[in-house]
């Protein structure tokens, strides 16, 4: 399977994860609630160790917890605000700042497996 391939697969996951998965419940309390915070990170990384594990990628603990970790820390710094995320508007560059970073933890994922 082509690099290429296995990014958009992976692609895929993190936009079915992160919008139609998420639902409007979780986006709309993951910045007042944990449980939701910590749901959608689960999810999230759930979908995306799943397509790594289908298309062959080996997945560790490790791996597990920084894809967990990083995605719970950046929609709750978006979902409550905090740091520069107070000045963007939410769905404007502040979700493009959002995407770009959960596609920035794909490729930093893929580098670590496929090169």
């Amino acid at each position: 399977m082509s690099i290429l391939s296995m990014f958009l697969l992976l692609m895929f996951a993190h936009l079915v994860a992160d919008y139609p998965l998420q639902g409007d419940f979780l986006a709309n309390t993951k910045g007042k609630n944990m449980i939701s915070l910590v749901s959608h990170a689960g999810i999230w990384t759930g979908c995306i160790c799943i397509m790594s594990w289908a298309i062959g990628l080996p997945i560790t603990p490790l791996d597990v917890l920084w894809l967990f970790a990083t995605h719970a820390i950046a929609d709750y710094m978006k979902a409550k605000p905090v740091g520069f995320y107070k000045k963007l508007n939410p769905l404007g560059k502040g979700l493009l700042i959002d995407q770009l970073f959960h596609v920035l933890q794909i490729v930093v994922l893929m580098a670590l497996k496929v090169m």
